[in-house]
């Protein structure tokens, strides 16, 4: 098992992701929280290997889930890399949320907004958040 947070994520490479689940936490104003198995080889993912690992990471009240690459088509030239968690201070997605939801005047006070990839084997999400996202990891899942 690896030792997941999110500096691991930001600078491992040939890791692969496979998201489990994603849910909005009302009871902690809309935390979004999404779970992902994890391995150096996706075969491992595809085949429910018990080895992989399984971790949650939360973003922060604030952040706003953007979407996925299929859905809106938007390549963003800073994402490419091998790594399967992306952080980028400047984006296409942080000038489209300063124009149309008002980014850069409403909750200036937590900070820069940065957009936050995470790529699993099968797609890409978006996330924009004012804060890391805390990454807990060895988790046990729960059925």
């Amino acid at each position: 098992m690896n030792n997941i947070n999110l500096d691991f994520l930001l600078n491992v490479e040939e890791y692969e992701l496979e998201l489990d689940t994603m849910s909005l936490k009302s009871n902690d104003h809309y935390a979004i929280d999404m779970y992902f198995y994890g391995s150096e080889n996706a075969t491992n993912l595809l085949i429910n290997d018990p080895s992989r690992d399984y971790f949650l990471m939360r973003f922060e009240k604030y952040a706003v889930f953007m979407g996925t690459l299929q859905e809106h088509g938007i390549l963003e030239e800073g994402l490419r890399n091998p790594h399967p968690v992306v952080k980028l201070k400047e984006s296409v997605f942080g000038e489209f949320a300063e124009k149309h939801m008002k980014t850069n005047e409403i909750y200036t006070e937590r900070g820069e907004l940065h957009l936050f990839a995470i790529r699993t084997f099968e797609q890409e999400f978006y996330i924009l958040s004012y804060s890391d996202p805390m990454v807990i990891n060895n988790m046990a899942k729960s059925e």
